[in-house]
């Protein structure tokens, strides 16, 4: 089985952004889901204050057991949301989750890439 998986890219001025991406369809063979992704490829039209838009579409295979529907895309934030972890601490799949509410490390000033820097986990020399 295999699908389809719509990539939608928007630019304004220099700056291109993947607006939005979801799946679309069932086929049974690849060639099927090719020559669908075929048609649906190149420019859409173009949203007000943007200067480009096109879309691009990738076929990937999925489990039989597995059914793509074509409704809206969940917004993963809210489904999560009832279940998500204490103060950005969790485990396995949900560290995925809690490092979105931490965000991403920041450098000091003069700090150079390497290990030498104070943050919370201890150098590797000094556990060995």
């Amino acid at each position: 089985m295999y699908t389809m998986i719509l990539l939608l890219y928007l630019q304004q001025g220099l700056d291109v952004t993947l607006d939005q991406a979801n799946l679309r369809g069932q086929y049974l063979k690849a060639g099927q889901c090719e020559t669908a992704a075929r048609k649906l490829r190149g420019p859409v039209p173009i949203p007000r204050n943007y200067s480009a838009a096109w879309q691009d579409v990738m076929c990937i295979k999925v489990n039989t057991n597995v059914r793509v529907n074509e409704m809206k895309p969940i917004d993963l934030s809210k489904a999560l949301q009832a279940y998500a972890p204490l103060h950005c601490q969790a485990e396995g799949a949900w560290e995925r989750v809690a490092q979105l509410c931490r965000g991403p490390e920041q450098r000091g000033e003069g700090e150079e890439g390497g290990g030498g820097g104070s943050g919370d986990t201890p150098a590797r020399s000094a556990r060995r």
